[in-house]
């Protein structure tokens, strides 16, 4: 807070007219005209502003706005001056330090308006012997309503004190006036935590929106029933994310939709081999090919954001020319998303999606028979962690300078499906700083595999540029691209090599058949 202003909350039972009437008794004072003004709370879907301690939020008296931005919890909330409006993507801001700060909080995530309140103003001046004013102060009542559905109410109520320069001393006397007040409840300091206020009258927390399975899991229940509750769990996130797929500006929704698609299709595996044709071929091949849709968008969202990195590296004239490819690229998403969308709105999607839901929140508990309750959890958990890490073994002792893209794809799928079950199973296993540390090592692994085949995809995307373009100096520019994608690929390929040498160690792999393996070896 200001050191030239001190705010107060309004107990409940404290009338505000009653307030200004025992001011006046004390102090020449002007009542000035009423007003009402808003606060508007800007930030993501998953709240990444206010997780990180940042605020960004504007002042609308409806005749101008005024945006504020704190960068963090230890920062100052400061006008933002040069911008008109809230961007909804960090990229919509012109270059510059408030871009900066903004994007390394929200990434490509947009911006909602997430909570808005209406001030009521009562505003005062108090007089000194020649009429001028010597302190301001507000009368301010937060009226919030969480939804439309809902009528509004007051969420606080607020006593503000303004100094004027100049007259520290008729501050000091208004502030000491209200501080010694005798009141049933006296005025206690104010915190700016109104939209903190709004949340707890809305039920919501900041943390609600998770990826995270966050399963209990019992190591005695049956595999199939925790199989179940997993899918259950997954076909919620793809349910949080299908607005904001649709929309498609945010592209965070689509990685969190398609990751709980591929989680789908592993948990659908095992299914089936617990309980045949629990999922049949067709709901099967109805997730692949919904997989197989989301690949292209998510190639190029990954693609466009990257490219802007590489402005560095051209001058003037051919970064220039890079915008014909970039207008390419964004065509192409357009399309890939246009057929994802039509998907998602078509009635096959809408009853195969309310089908296993429903087959998910009826299937009975107890449909299993004591007497053949099915292979425990914690088996069924050993038993695919061993396999598939036996896998990657494999696989990745295969891999040469000579193997290709295709070879590396694979290796980087078997990966995700280890770290997937990983996550499915986590809660049977002792949580702590081992687990960590080989999830960690699995992730960097995944990295590396990961933007040496962005790479392999992003220079397919330029040749198929170049392939049909007939602008010369476009091509150059694509040709000098391509080089750049050429160089991070084998980088990536080389930091492949540590990062699995360091997750196939013997050490680390000893840490991974303590943590998984021998576990429950007693009990198999």
């Amino acid at each position: 807070m200001p050191d030239n202003q001190h705010s107060f909350v309004i107990p409940d039972n404290q009338s505000i007219s009653a307030l200004v009437s025992l001011l006046q008794e004390t102090f020449s004072v002007q009542m000035q005209a009423e007003t009402v003004y808003h606060r508007v709370f800007y930030d993501t879907f998953d709240w990444r502003l206010d997780k990180n301690g940042s605020a960004l939020e504007v002042h609308d008296d409806g005749q101008t706005n005024r945006i504020y931005w704190r960068k963090d919890k230890d920062g100052q909330l400061k006008i933002q001056l040069g911008v008109k409006k809230i961007p909804r993507l960090a990229v919509d801001l012109p270059a510059g330090a408030f871009r900066q700060k903004l994007q390394s909080v929200i990434y490509v995530r947009e911006l909602y308006p997430r909570i808005k309140l209406r001030i009521k103003r009562q505003s005062l001046a108090v007089l000194d012997k020649n009429k001028k004013i010597v302190v301001r102060l507000n009368f301010d009542v937060y009226w919030y309503s969480p939804s439309k559905l809902h009528a509004a109410r007051v969420l606080t109520r607020r006593l503000t004190i303004k100094a004027v320069k100049g007259y520290a001393k008729e501050y000091q006397r208004v502030e000491d006036f209200f501080l010694s007040m005798p009141l049933p409840i006296p005025l206690q300091t104010a915190q700016d935590n109104v939209m903190k206020l709004a949340l707890i009258t809305m039920g919501v927390s900041t943390d609600e929106y998770t990826t995270r399975l966050n399963l209990r899991l019992d190591p005695e229940l049956p595999a199939e029933q925790v199989l179940k509750e997993i899918l259950f769990r997954l076909f919620e996130i793809m349910r949080q994310n299908t607005a904001g797929c649709i929309k498609g500006r945010d592209t965070e929704f689509l990685h969190d939709y398609r990751v709980a698609i591929r989680k789908i299709r592993i948990a659908l595996k095992q299914i089936n081999h617990l309980q045949p044709q629990a999922a049949s071929t067709a709901d099967r091949n109805f997730f692949s090919a919904l997989g197989k849709l989301t690949n292209p968008v998510r190639d190029l969202d990954i693609f466009l954001y990257q490219l802007e990195n590489y402005q560095p590296d051209f001058d003037a004239s051919s970064w220039l020319q890079l915008q014909v490819l970039r207008d390419y690229l964004l065509l192409s998403r357009a399309e890939a998303q246009k057929k994802f969308v039509e998907e998602l709105k078509s009635s096959r999607y809408r009853e195969t999606i309310k089908q296993w839901r429903d087959y998910l929140e009826h299937s009975d508990k107890e449909n299993i028979a004591p007497d053949e309750p099915g292979k425990e959890v914690y088996k069924l958990s050993d038993e695919l962690l061993l396999r598939y890490n036996q896998k990657t073994l494999a696989q990745g002792k295969a891999i040469t300078r000579n193997s290709d893209a295709d070879t590396m794809h694979e290796l980087r799928k078997t990966f995700k499906k280890l770290r997937y079950l990983m996550e499915f199973f986590r809660g049977l296993y002792p949580a702590g700083k081992k687990l960590r540390e080989l999830i960690q090592l699995l992730i960097a692994v995944q990295d590396d595999l990961g933007e040496f085949n962005d790479r392999y995809i992003q220079i397919g995307m330029v040749k198929a540029f170049i392939d049909q373009s007939n602008n010369e100096e476009a091509i150059k520019a694509s040709e000098q691209i391509i080089k750049i994608l050429q160089q991070q690929q084998h980088e990536a390929g080389n930091r492949f090599k540590d990062s699995y040498a360091a997750y196939a160690s013997s050490a680390n792999q000893g840490t991974f058949k303590e943590m998984f393996v021998d576990y429950y070896g007693s009990k198999n």
